[in-house]
């Protein structure tokens, strides 16, 4: 029998052509063998991917340390293993994206239903505000339709750009778990750490998601809170941390949070003021 692939003689009963490296096929093409064929091939992803999945339940400490200290062959690549989790993040949220971006503003309906009542709200039924009130009304209005507009924009960005975001998330996590946790991790080790930790969330959050369009909208904001207790037993059992220490670095990683977010509130003040100033809001 040759190599169908360089005709090369083959050996009796050989699995993989000695010339050219390729796999001896002598079977007929299954269903199964399908799925199989597109797992490995089309995703890159074998045994090593459920086995990755599976010890990031169960000891996520031995995946993380075993692949840093050089064992590179027996898991998932970490970028991989979180590029695969934000693929079919894409795929699915923008399958159901009217159930994901309802699912997001249920999530904070109060306060979007007030911005809805200021951006709908009919000035000529108050005839009696004297001109400053109904200036001030008019901007009111403006702003929470820019407001409106804005959140749908972002959703329907996160949507078509998940994956790209997914990255981009992936070095603020690891920016803040670099200042909560420091030694002995370097940066780059820390890009790794958070790369299966948030690989293997995102899987979480699917599941999440999908039990949300299902069942309740509210399954998914709880998912935000194992998500951040899936992230202290994580780093936890990483570190080898009592309970203590795990809650003290989880509130440094929160003030690292917070300053982050300030920072954010206070661009995005200052965005505001300059198109404020250039009248964007008054157009």
């Amino acid at each position: 029998m040759n190599c169908k692939n360089c005709q090369d003689p083959l050996e009796e009963n050989a699995l993989f052509c000695d010339n050219c490296g390729a796999k001896v096929v002598t079977s007929r093409i299954t269903f199964k063998h399908l799925v199989t064929e597109l797992a490995i091939d089309v995703f890159g992803i074998d045994s090593k991917f459920f086995l990755t999945l599976r010890k990031m339940v169960t000891n996520p400490e031995e995946v993380i340390g075993e692949y840093l200290s050089g064992v590179r062959k027996k898991y998932v690549n970490p970028f991989a293993f979180l590029a695969v989790g934000a693929a079919l993040s894409v795929i699915i949220f923008n399958y159901f994206s009217d159930d994901f971006i309802n699912i997001q503003n249920a999530m904070n309906s109060e306060n979007l239903t007030e911005i809805r009542e200021k951006a709908t709200v009919d000035i000529s039924a108050f005839p009696n505000l004297n001109e400053k009130e109904l200036e001030k009304l008019k901007i009111e209005k403006k702003v929470a339709e820019f407001q409106l507009s804005t959140m749908d924009k972002i959703w329907y960005f996160m949507l078509r750009y998940f994956n790209l975001l997914a990255f981009l998330f992936l070095v603020i996590y690891a920016v803040l778990s670099k200042w909560t946790y420091r030694k002995p991790h370097n940066f780059g080790e820390h890009i790794v750490i958070n790369a299966y930790i948030y690989g293997f969330a995102t899987y979480f959050t699917l599941i999440a998601f999908l039990a949300a369009i299902v069942i309740h909208p509210s399954i998914y904001l709880y998912s935000t809170l194992t998500y951040i207790l899936y992230y202290l037993y994580a780093f936890g059992k990483l570190y080898k941390l009592s309970f203590g220490k795990n809650i003290l670095k989880l509130l440094r990683f929160l003030i690292g949070l917070i300053l982050l977010f300030v920072i954010s509130l206070i661009l995005a003040g200052l965005i505001g003021y300059v198109l404020g100033k250039l009248g964007f809001f008054n157009l």
